[in-house]
């Protein structure tokens, strides 16, 4: 007569089958993650290289025979990889306006006849001017072309610093420093008189892209919040708020830009992208960890790129004025579409102006 197993071989082949099921499953998981990784790796490298194509199509209908391009905010990022796709065009030259040099000659260095390095600090006036008047030379020279400018810049909840422009680091490198650069270039460009007047880069119109958010939806901005703005008191939301106040500049002046200093004024969102711009939001041991979120869920630089330089290469950039795009895809008429905050749109041009002594450094500041 047989006897049955023994309790111990049956735990055994019980632990053995166990194991086998769950070595399955594991292969199983790793199999699907790998699966999916290399789908989204797949999925990426492509919106990338159609991205790549599609500015480089947009560049050679625009740039015509002497293109120059005016890029803050260069070092990295959205500005790094779109100063890297506008240079393999060989008509195009551009201006980098960055804080860091050394970092910005060591990326551009190679490129140093199409692509000159000029510090820009937007937290400091007197920087900004100074650009301001590289940037004008810079234009009006050369032969009939492309002309752009691209304010590219910005920062999110950067460590408070103090800073010669005495503004929240975040209003100041966001809004006040564009609008100085802009509002001085205008009016640098309107000032010239008799022939040179006449010389190619002033003829040509300058298409300007202010680079905004879709985050500045999320703003609180009033007179009030304004108001203690001045006061260096910028609130929880000075991002939102800072680019919110880009676009209502973008809409009250973008019609007096076009007619007096033939400046062409849209405004563009990159959408959520892959950069470094969220890096002071969480502790800096943490950031590099949210690596592989960011790689899979968000926008390239290159699709990024797209969507800033696409507003001032499209071929209704210099048609029209005080627009908002995402790439090649309108989202908003802003002259007309945000009539009714006309009041505080006038309240924060002062408000700027008086901020930045724009007037007193167009008629002649000794810095």
């Amino acid at each position: 007569k047989l006897l049955p197993p023994a309790p111990f071989a049956m735990s055994q082949e019980g632990a053995a089958g166990s194991t086998s099921t769950l070595a399955k499953c594991l292969y199983a998981s790793a199999a699907l993650g790998g699966g999916a990784c290399l789908f989204v790796g797949v999925r990426r490298y492509q919106r990338v290289f159609q991205a790549r194509g599609r500015l480089k199509e947009l560049l050679a209908a625009a740039a015509g025979e002497d293109a120059r391009v005016v890029l803050t905010g260069a070092n990295s990022g959205i500005g790094k990889e779109l100063a890297h796709q506008l240079l393999l065009h060989p008509n195009v030259s551009l201006l980098l306006g960055c804080r860091d040099m050394k970092q910005a000659e060591h990326i551009f260095g190679k490129h140093k006849e199409r692509a000159a390095v000029h510090r820009l600090d937007l937290l400091n006036p007197d920087s900004v001017q100074a650009f301001a008047d590289e940037a004008h030379i810079f234009l009006k020279g050369g032969q009939p072309g492309l002309r752009m400018l691209v304010n590219n810049a910005g920062v999110m909840r950067p460590p408070q610093t103090g800073n010669p422009g005495g503004a929240d680091a975040t209003w100041q490198t966001n809004f006040l420093g564009p609008y100085l650069l802009t509002e001085l270039l205008a009016r640098l460009r309107l000032g010239e008189k008799g022939p040179a007047a006449k010389a190619p880069g002033l003829v040509e119109p300058v298409r300007v892209v202010q680079v905004s958010s879709r985050l500045e939806r999320r703003s609180q901005l009033d007179s009030d919040l304004l108001e203690a703005v001045g006061r260096g008191e910028a609130g929880s939301h000075s991002y939102a708020d800072s680019k919110r106040a880009l676009m209502l500049w973008t809409s009250i002046r973008a019609q007096s830009l076009a007619f007096q200093g033939n400046l062409f004024c849209h405004a563009a969102t990159p959408g959520m992208v892959d950069t470094q711009l969220g890096r002071y939001s969480m502790s800096p041991w943490l950031w590099p960890f949210t690596k592989p979120i960011r790689w899979a869920l968000l926008r390239s630089p290159a699709e990024g790129a797209l969507a800033v330089a696409a507003a001032g290469l499209t071929s209704k950039a210099t048609t029209c004025f005080g627009r908002y795009f995402d790439a090649e895809t309108q989202l908003e008429d802003l002259v007309m579409e945000r009539m009714g905050e006309k009041k505080l749109a006038t309240q924060v041009v002062s408000w700027a102006t008086k901020a930045s002594a724009l007037e007193q450094r167009a008629a002649g500041y000794d810095r």
